[in-house]
């Protein structure tokens, strides 16, 4: 990491770590487009807001609709942008994938463990997560 970013270059990471971040982007496509019910309660759970690092637009290759001038960083189609982009971080292991990139600067969002979750009223739980409409779910707006 040079000084004053926030996140490695490409170029340091080990094999290992590239092939989490390669298996994290699978793990991801799979869990949007095919495990719905997974990923409305993964994000019942999360919390906090995001920091806008651009440390998650960095996981593999850096994305090209990054705009890395402006403060914070900011997606050039925001509008637009793929359901994978919009829902990150799914679950825990998306933080540790982000985390590989830009150790140094946290992540806004974290998630309450599951078994807490589910303690806090089961049914509750579930119903809240059933109510997560995936489709509106996105960065706010600055």
């Amino acid at each position: 990491m040079t000084p004053g970013t926030a996140v490695r270059k490409p170029s340091s990471l080990t094999f290992h770590e590239r092939a989490a971040l390669g298996w994290g982007k699978v793990r991801r496509f799979y869990l949007t487009h095919f495990r719905p019910a997974y990923v409305r309660e993964s994000l019942a759970r999360r919390v906090g807001n995001c920091n806008r690092t651009g440390a998650c637009c960095n996981l593999m290759f850096t994305c090209p609709l990054l705009d890395r001038r402006s403060a914070p960083v900011r997606c050039t189609i925001h509008e637009i942008k793929p359901k994978v982009c919009r829902l990150f971080p799914i679950d825990e292991r998306d933080l540790r994938d982000r985390d590989i990139l830009s150790p140094d600067v946290p992540c806004g969002f974290s998630f309450i463990p599951r078994e807490e979750f589910l303690a806090q009223g089961g049914a509750d739980a579930r119903a809240a997560a059933g109510r997560l409409r995936v489709e509106s779910i996105d960065l706010p707006r600055d």
